[in-house]
């Protein structure tokens, strides 16, 4: 299991990269077209736009995995021991719960009615729900994800629970 779910991660970065590539390629493609022959291509802008909400939510993904994201972490500094293992449970359950109900739930009813209504952009005339579909996407991973900390928690990996600032973030 531990094999997939690091073949996930490794395919989740790649699929960050190239798309991260792509955003700097379009938006220098905009800016060159609009400097030089003086008028913007009429697809780029919104090319950006769909990248940066792919780049956002998936980043968010994997950022969790990789306990990157932003977090409070004064009350956990405070506890120890099994407080602080049911602390990490309870952080991971509350993001898996929210992920599942907002991103998972929210985000198919979202791609389901965009492609019932086909809904199309303005400028590439592609499907919505195309789009949108990393709602649902990014939901099953960091879903997946909460559940494998949880996991990690309750077999006891200490590190697993509530994440310790890094030597580079102390205060």
């Amino acid at each position: 299991m531990d094999e997939f779910i690091k073949k996930i991660d490794e395919i989740l970065a790649w699929i960050l990269i190239i798309l991260m590539g792509v955003l700097v390629i379009d938006v220098t493609w905009q800016v060159l077209t609009r400097f030089l022959l003086g008028s913007a291509s009429s697809f780029t802008e919104e090319v950006a736009r769909f990248l940066l909400i792919w780049i956002g939510l998936l980043g968010a993904a994997y950022a969790y995995r990789k306990d990157l994201h932003l977090a409070f972490d004064y009350f956990s500094m405070k506890i120890q021991g099994r407080k602080k293992k049911w602390l990490g449970i309870f952080i991971h359950s509350l993001v898996g719960i929210f992920s599942f109900l907002v991103l998972v739930i929210g985000g198919g009813y979202l791609v389901n009615l965009t492609w019932e209504l086909n809904q199309v952009s303005a400028a590439l005339q592609i499907r919505l729900a195309y789009v949108y579909s990393v709602l649902p996407l990014s939901g099953v991973l960091i879903l997946l994800y909460s559940m494998i900390f949880i996991r990690d928690i309750y077999q006891g990996d200490d590190d697993a629970a509530v994440p310790e600032p890094k030597p580079s973030e102390a205060v």
